[in-house]
């Protein structure tokens, strides 16, 4: 097989002939995603989070583990133009909108991107485990099948984030998600196919 052909996209990973990233004019949101991941989930392929980094004007990563990532989450913590959370699906979990309302000011929403053991661990860590965690009041079906979930309502960061953003009415996001979310389930189909997987597979 000829290696130029299988050469992929440095941003979205996919083969070349099969990048999603022609089009993309990233939407700047209101409200801040600050990204805590790690140098060694980036270099997965599936990885959804750098994906939602070409969607996105207005997110930042951190990676956990590395040098002064603990001063870098404290710096965001403490800006005075957004209120700081932390999206999690487990109780006790405040509404976003209601913490919007409140404060008059939009969020800045730490998202753990990694596995759903590694984020379990994660949300603990001590300049994390006072932020107000916030989740879906109604979560969807998961259109990301390459990897398997460890329980039905948790989604992949992806998924996750933009579902936040509609549910907290972001300005404009309702008409950018339409592109946005067809572009993530032609990145899903392109990779499924690469792995030889199907809609009915029993992986997610």
């Amino acid at each position: 097989m000829d290696k130029s052909s299988q050469e992929r996209c440095i941003q979205c990973r996919l083969i070349i002939r099969d990048c999603i990233c022609r089009d993309i004019p990233a939407f700047w949101a209101e409200h801040k995603i600050t990204l805590l991941t790690s140098k060694r989930e980036e270099r997965i392929i599936s990885n959804t989070g750098r994906l939602l980094r070409c969607m996105l004007g207005n997110i930042s990563p951190v990676y956990m583990g590395e040098k002064g990532w603990e001063k870098e989450v404290e710096s965001e913590i403490l800006r005075t133009d957004y209120t700081p959370v932390i999206l999690f699906p487990t109780p006790p979990v405040y509404h976003g909108q209601k913490i919007i309302e409140e404060t008059g000011k939009p969020l800045n929403i730490f998202v753990l991107d990694t596995s759903w053991k590694n984020a379990r661990r994660w949300l603990h860590k001590p300049v994390l485990v006072n932020l107000k965690k916030i989740g879906l009041e109604t979560v969807p079906p998961s259109e990301y099948y390459l990897r398997k979930r460890s329980v039905e309502s948790y989604l992949c960061t992806f998924q996750a984030v933009t579902s936040l953003m509609t549910e907290l009415r972001t300005k404009g996001f309702d008409s950018a998600s339409l592109l946005i979310n067809e572009k993530f389930r032609l990145w899903v189909k392109s990779l499924a196919r690469q792995r030889g997987l199907t809609r009915t597979t029993t992986r997610y």
